[in-house]
Order: structure tokens, then sequence, then C-alpha cells
């Protein structure tokens, strides 16, 4: 199977090895959805691995040390087994943690250059605490304190910020991080990404076969090593999905796709006739009310700090899901890679940390409401504080894309790999062509020029992938066909942006106008006028999962968001528990007005501390049942 892994280090003494012993087996006994576990004792160590999910982990153990690794993939295990420190050669690919314990008392953990598999760790009391799944650390010995300020982070972003959790103490190990440790000294950590500036740039005719020749590769590897299990490759209204269809077709595989959404959402649509232009057998998973946020709390013991079960839609239909597949293909990370990162261009940290804000500033003022007066009033300048840390280390004037990389360093590493991770859990395994390390190392060739406005992923398209380039996408209707402007940057206005695709391609441009104009007037009209109609009817066409939408006229969705806002059995100060009954209440009874992602953002919040307080618990009555 799949799993955990759990690790307890510390001094070679009696007590300390019976204490170490127990705390592995009962926190091995609280991982959601364990199975049996594997432990393995050394002089100054504990270490389990807990069978969750697919068969992909192993415990080996040899004249006093051990090894514990879980893997992605089907690749991650030898890589896991043959590499330490140069787990940071590989990418999603190869995705692992590994975790040695060796006969002389030192503990190295590593993971790949992506970090595809998160790994956490803590030093508590001369102690080293480990572990796949965040929560269970507590279950180790770490205190279950919040970290205010990666919970507010969270609220705002999905994901804390940098190697922040939502555990005081708690850290998460970098991509192509290596962790040493050895009793009587703290931890060090080193790191070698994937993911870096290179250098050496390419023309877009190098560009364009470097691309063609790394592609194919992907993607012949990926469906090699997946020869035997069913895969299904999930189609959006996007270019990333069809990237990896149109290559696929091109190598005479035949996947199943599917897409969720009905002929009535627009990227729907797009998705099922780029399956049809390339022959696939393709499945539809209409949003029906048996799909809307089941069994939430199951969802949420599977994520780890990052995410909202309310926008864990890939959860949602993992049952229906492994009906028909083994494997899932996604586009994870496809897009800031080819430049659709909003700040691309910018050149100032302070500038970088403001545009990110004003993007992302929708979810605090959602989420104020809920928030306790104190943490209310700190919200915005400890999410901004954290911003501007983030892109302290990144010299933003070196390169005029270096924005794209924090974004791969941050937002990918944490939400998109914990998307990722949740999959692991339920008992599919994923794979993320955009995250191998053979498209990862082209991609860090590419130039600002080459990523703005998506042109060389649009010319890509064109020359790579005729038969699906004269189809739009499913959120302006635009084909890459005779189109250079795909995304928007962060170096000039969006008026000015807009002005030079009309000069260029006036009926793009008029497309994207127009529907601009139909989102922004309808919203105006509920706005100022309370006329919901048109900007339900918009909003209903626009997105498969309007879940804004949907807490005011979808009565089961809001009935299992309102369980999930009451399921913490106490309420962290961080937040107003009158609020947050009110808010269940006005759900059930299909009044509320404010922000459904907010809301389950704080309630998938309260549920963390909560199951980290009821850890600490029975951590506490089983040391006092011992005595």
């Amino acid at each position: 199977m799949s799993g955990e892994i759990l690790l307890v280090a510390g001094p070679d003494e009696p007590r300390a090895r019976s204490r170490r012993s127990q705390l592995i087996r009962q926190a091995a006994a609280r991982v959601p959805g364990a199975g049996a576990p594997r432990i393995a004792e050394t002089s100054t160590t504990a270490l389990a691995v807990v069978d969750v999910g697919v068969p992909l982990n192993l415990l080996e153990t040899s004249d006093g040390a051990a090894l514990a690794a879980v893997a992605a993939t089907t690749a991650g295990l030898p890589q896991a087994v043959t590499s330490a420190k140069g787990g940071h050669l590989a990418g999603a690919e190869a995705g692992h943690v590994a975790v040695r314990a060796a006969a002389d008392g030192s503990v190295v953990m590593s993971t790949d250059g992506m970090a595809s598999v998160p790994a956490f760790w803590a030093e508590v009391d001369g102690q080293l605490l480990v572990s796949t799944h965040l929560t269970s650390l507590v279950s180790l010995g770490l205190a279950p304190d919040a970290d205010e300020q990666g919970i507010l982070e969270y609220l705002v972003m999905l994901h804390p910020l940098q190697d922040r959790t939502v555990l005081r103490g708690a850290r998460l190990l970098p991509p192509g991080g290596v962790l040493t440790w050895r009793a009587g000294g703290p931890a060090t950590i080193t790191a070698q990404p994937l993911f870096v500036p290179d250098d050496s740039p390419m023309g877009d005719d190098e560009a364009i076969l470097a691309f063609r020749a790394a592609w194919n590769e992907v993607i012949a590897t990926m469906y090699e090593r997946n020869r035997n299990v069913r895969v299904a490759l999930g189609l959006s209204g996007g270019l990333d999905s069809r990237a990896i269809a149109a290559a696929t077709a091109n190598l005479g595989e035949s996947p199943l796709t599917f897409a969720y959404g009905t002929g009535r959402q627009f990227e729907t649509r797009v998705a099922g006739k780029v399956a049809r232009t390339l022959g696939f057998t393709h499945t539809r998973y209409p949003v029906t009310d048996e799909f809307l946020l089941p069994a939430a709390i199951t969802i949420a013991e599977r994520l780890d700090g990052a995410h909202s079960p309310a926008e864990m839609f890939e959860l949602w239909f993992a049952d229906a899901l492994a009906e028909s597949a083994d494997v899932l293909v996604n586009g994870a990370g496809g897009g800031p890679l080819w430049g659709d990162e909003k700040t691309l261009g910018v050149r100032s940290a302070a500038e970088a940390e403001a545009k990110v804000w004003s993007r992302y500033g929708g979810a605090a003022s959602g989420a104020r409401r809920f928030l306790s007066g104190d943490a209310s009033a700190a919200l915005e300048p400890t999410v901004r504080g954290g911003l501007a840390a983030s892109f302290e280390p990144w010299d933003l004037g070196r390169r005029a894309d270096m924005t794209v990389f924090w974004r791969v360093a941050n937002r990918q590493v944490r939400w998109g790999n914990m998307l990722l991770n949740a999959v692991r859990r339920s008992g599919l395994r994923t794979e993320a062509p955009f995250l191998d390390s053979r498209f990862l190392r082209f991609a860090a060739r590419l130039t600002a020029d080459q990523r703005r406005n998506g042109r060389l992923h649009l010319r890509v398209h064109r020359e790579l992938f005729p038969a699906t380039a004269g189809i739009g996408r499913g959120d302006d209707g635009n084909s890459p066909r005779h189109l250079d402007h795909v995304y928007w940057s962060g170096d000039r206005s969006y008026l000015d942006q807009l002005a030079g695709l009309a000069r260029r391609h006036p009926v793009s441009a008029g497309r994207r106008a127009a529907r601009r104009a139909v989102e922004v007037g309808t919203h105006a009209l509920r706005g100022s006028l309370s006329v919901h109609g048109p900007a339900d009817w918009w909003d209903s066409r626009s997105s498969v999962f309007p879940i804004e939408l949907w807490g005011r006229t979808r009565p089961v969705f809001a009935a299992r968001l309102a369980a999930l806002v009451g399921s913490a059995r106490s309420v962290h100060p961080l937040f107003d528990a009158g609020a947050l009954e009110a808010a269940a209440a006005d759900l059930r009874a299909g009044r509320f007005d404010g922000s459904a992602a907010a809301l389950a953002r704080v309630a998938t919040a309260a549920q963390w501390l909560a199951d980290a307080a009821d850890r600490a618990r029975a951590l506490g009555d089983v040391h006092r049942s011992r005595l």
C-alpha cells in the first residue's frame, strides 16, 4: 500500500526507547484510513510505515539501521532506495519521501526535487519528530498549538507560505530537501530544488524542438510505467490538459478521458470536443447531489493544512473515478510554467506582494466575518508580511519571470502538491507530466518573453498539436490557431494588454471583452440591485463548481457545508464561534449570504485544530494510563 511515514528519534536511553515505542504505535493507529503498521526500532529511533491508499511503500531493516519510503508513482520507490542526497534530480515522475535511520543514531530524510509527497518535521525536547501526515506530529509529541500566521495565510491563499504549516513548530521539508539529525544537536536542512532559473536561453525554434523531444519522452514513459493499469486523463477547457491529450494521441495511446459537469458549462463542452477530435472514449461526471461535498471530514483528514474539502473537487468523485481508473493524469503546474503567473514581468518585491494581495484579498474579506476581533484585525498585515517575506529569497531584478519560480516554490509545492497527495490517499495514483523533471528542466530555460502572455505555449499548440489548435478555450472561446495572447502579465495594465490584443486579433479581443463585460455586469446587478438571476445564470455556465452560488441554491451542498462548520467539537479562539453557528443556521435555512469558500476554509482550519487537540488529549490519556 501507499502510506504514511512516522518517526520519533531521541537519546539512547531505556526510558526514552520505551516512550518512543509507545508513541509510534498509538500515532500509527490514528493515521486516517490506516491499515496495519509495520514498525522498526533502533537504539535511537522508532519508525513506522502505515498502509494507506495504493501499494507504494516500503520498510527495510539491516544491521541496526532502517529505511522507510512512500512514493506517488511506481518510479518513486526505486528512486527513494537508491538516492538520498540525489533526490532533487527527480520530479513528480518519481515523487517520494525516504527516511533513513542509521545504526550510529543519525537520521536522514529526503524528498524529490518537487516535494511531490509532503514531509513534515519538528524538534521537541531533544527529539526529532517526522511524519508525512501533518497532524500525526501531535500524536508523536508536538504541542497542538496553532501557528496563527500559518492559519491566516491558509485562509487567504489556501496554504501557508514557504515551509510554514498551520501547527506551531511543524515545518515542511522543501523540494529537493535533505534533513540530517543526530541526538544532541539540531536538525540541519539543505535543499536543491529541481525548478530553479537556468540562464541558458533558447530561441523560439530551438525551444519548440526541445519541448517536442522532452514532452514526447515524458508522455511515453508515463504510459509505459502504467502499462498494466487503467489510466484516465482529466480534461478541462484549457490548454494544459489538451497538450497531454494531444501528445497522447500522437503516440497512439488510448486512455479514458473525463470531465466534470454537463453540456451547460463552457469548459465541459470544450473538453468533450477535444476528446471527440482525438478519438478518445470520454465520460462526463455531472455534479449531481450525490457528488456535492461528500464525506467532508474524511477529505479534511486527507489534507495537510492546505486546500479545503469544499474546493477539493477531485475527491468528491474519487469513488466514481475508481470504478474505471487506477491512475489519474492531470495538468497540474502547467499554467505557471508556461506563463499564466499574473505578476510576470514585475521586478520589485513590493509591487509583486501588492499584486498578489490584490488577487487574493477578496478571500480575506470573506474570512473576516468568521474570525475573532484580534484575528480579523491581524489578517491583512500578517498575510502581507508573510508574502513580503516569501519574496525575500528571490532576486526579482535578476530576470523578468522570477515570480514564476516564486509561485512554483510556494503555491505549487503547497496547494498543488497537497491536492495530488490527497488523491493518493484516496486510493488513486496520480501523474502530473508538467512536474516531470524533464519538462521542468525545459521550462527553467524559457525566457520571460517566451512565457509572457503564453506566447510560446500557443505556438506549441499551433505547430505540434494542429488537430486541436482550432478548438477555443473554455473560458474565452479563443483558440491557439491565430492567437498570440492567452495569459495576462503583471508588467502592463489589463486595458493596455487588451488593446494590444485587439490590434493583432480583434475578434479574439472582442470575445474576451464581451465575456468580461457579461461577468462584471451581471455581478454588478447582483451586488447593487440584488438582482441574482443574470449572475446566477452566468456562474452556472462559466464554472463547473460555482460553490458560492450553491451556498444559496443547492440545499444538499448547503447542508453538508453546515455539517462541516459544526463538526469541530471545540472552536479555536482565532475564530468567532457565534458567527460560525449563525452561518451554519443560515445555510440550513437557505439564507446564507456570505462566502461559502471562506466559510469552508475557516471550518476546515477549525477541524484541523480540533483534531490536533483531540490527539494531544489522547496522548495524555495514554501517558497517564501507563504511570
